[in-house]
């Protein structure tokens, strides 16, 4: 018996492939070129992150590796900590967002210190490229921060 190839082979042949070019796609290492004549310079990137567990703060040290979780850059280590009171958003009766402190959680500013350029374009490190403002999870020494943001970038003097 002769089996017929049909549209409905086609495309079913045709989502798989678009499919694996989509996911190849997204999981890749963004191709971001250092601009002419510039190499990488010694640079210190600042986290932010709103609320963590204070166990996750105690865990940490100066000199801890600091590792970006989507692209895998490396984000050099730890230079400084700098823990606050916790920020934690809700409504009140009237709908208005209102800040309060949550016990047991502190907010924390993270400065790295890594190799990368800084550009009109953003922050390049190891092909990626990150911004000022961007939402990022950072693997730090045994600790995970999700959802905190680059807070600042500056070259070291």
């Amino acid at each position: 018996m002769k089996k017929r190839f049909t549209l409905i082979d086609l495309a079913i042949i045709l989502v798989v492939v678009i499919s694996i070019l989509g996911i190849s796609a997204k999981f890749e290492t963004a191709k971001v070129a250092a601009p002419v004549g510039e190499s990488s310079d010694e640079i210190y990137i600042s986290f932010y992150i709103e609320a963590t567990p204070d166990f996750t703060i105690d865990a940490l040290s100066i000199g801890d590796s600091v590792t970006e979780s989507v692209q895998g850059s490396n984000f050099g280590e730890i230079a400084e900590l700098k823990p606050g009171p916790s920020v934690y958003w809700s409504s009140d009766e009237e709908g208005n967002l209102v800040s309060s402190s949550r016990e047991g959680y502190s907010s924390l500013y993270i400065t790295m210190k890594t190799k990368g350029i800084i550009s009109g374009s953003g922050i390049s490190i190891d092909k990626s490229v990150y911004y000022v403002g961007e939402t990022v999870t950072l693997y730090a020494g045994n600790c995970i921060f999700k959802d905190g943001r680059i807070s600042d970038a500056s070259i070291v003097e």
